[in-house]
């Protein structure tokens, strides 16, 4: 809604900064994923177990509250139109699943069923026409090329293309390593001189001066 909205107000740059700050959004959720779930497991934590019940069952709640508020915005979005009428503002017309507009509705219900019914196939092909699965060690992992031994923090982070540089390796002939390498003496000359510059001024003055010129951006 946010995106169609500065499309159709013309709003192009606050269109690109929405989309900029989305990716950082997903990015450091990513991190926090890939961490928990996608990294090795340390042997320190072998014998940890799961959280009580007192802890499971608030997390549990929130997580239902927010898959039922994303299922069926309606009623939220009815003190959103209640706030917006009280402001003066012209009240958003919904329905149940979401916003009604003739330029572009959305309809939660709708993609959430298409979204349930793709797990749906995915489940049927998985347990109904694939393989026999088997339970491994959570020590046992392979990504990349290479089984992970304990040493090995992040699967993503141990060399993951190498399968992939295997197979294209004799292709560039190491124009990509010497781009590569171009890339990374640009960007920590950059970040050098950054840093030099940081460093040289007084660190108040710096921040004064880059608040200033943000504020002088954000009125122009």
């Amino acid at each position: 809604m946010i995106y169609r909205s500065l499309i159709t107000e013309g709003m192009p740059l606050l269109f690109v900064a929405a989309i900029v700050g989305t990716l950082g959004t997903i990015l450091s959720v990513y991190k926090l994923i890939h961490n928990t779930f996608l990294g090795q497991l340390r042997v320190e934590h072998q014998d940890v177990g799961e959280a009580p019940l007192s802890m499971l069952v608030p997390m549990l709640a929130l997580s239902t509250l927010v898959f039922l508020t994303g299922l069926i915005p309606g009623p939220v979005l009815s003190w959103v139109a209640a706030v917006q009428q009280a402001v003066g503002l012209e009240p958003v017309n919904y329905s149940l699943g979401g916003v009604v507009d003739p330029r572009g509705g959305l309809d939660m219900i709708w993609l959430v069923g298409i979204l349930m019914a793709g797990f749906g196939v995915g489940a049927l092909v998985f347990f109904g026409f694939g393989g026999k699965s088997r339970r491994v060690h959570q020590l046992d992992n392979y990504a990349g090329g290479h089984f992970l031994t304990a040493e090995v923090r992040y699967q993503y982070s141990d060399n993951f293309y190498a399968g992939l540089m295997h197979l294209i390796g004799p292709w560039y002939r190491g124009a990509f390593l010497w781009l590569e390498g171009a890339v990374r003496a640009l960007v920590d000359f950059l970040s050098y001189g950054m840093n030099w510059v940081y460093r040289s001024i007084q660190p108040l003055l710096f921040l004064l001066a880059t608040t200033v010129a943000m504020l002088a951006w954000a009125a122009v």
